[in-house]
């Protein structure tokens, strides 16, 4: 369990830069302005909300195991 919980915040990172190149790849062409949005905010949200909650949670479990 603890090895999962360490490696849940570099996931939520790297989806959330995924989520934010799509974001930046539809910008550039231009055709569908929502998806950009949709992306854009999604990557956002993993990165500057999940990571943080998650790194809190894990945090909090540690705390409760000792």
């Amino acid at each position: 369990m603890g090895g999962f919980v360490i490696i849940l915040p570099f996931l939520s990172i790297m989806i959330g830069l995924y989520f934010i190149t799509l974001g930046l790849w539809e910008l550039r062409e231009g055709v569908n302005k929502s998806k950009y949005v949709k992306y854009m905010f999604t990557g956002l949200f993993l990165i500057l909300a999940l990571t943080p909650l998650i790194g809190l949670v894990a945090n909090f479990i540690n705390f409760q195991l000792r």
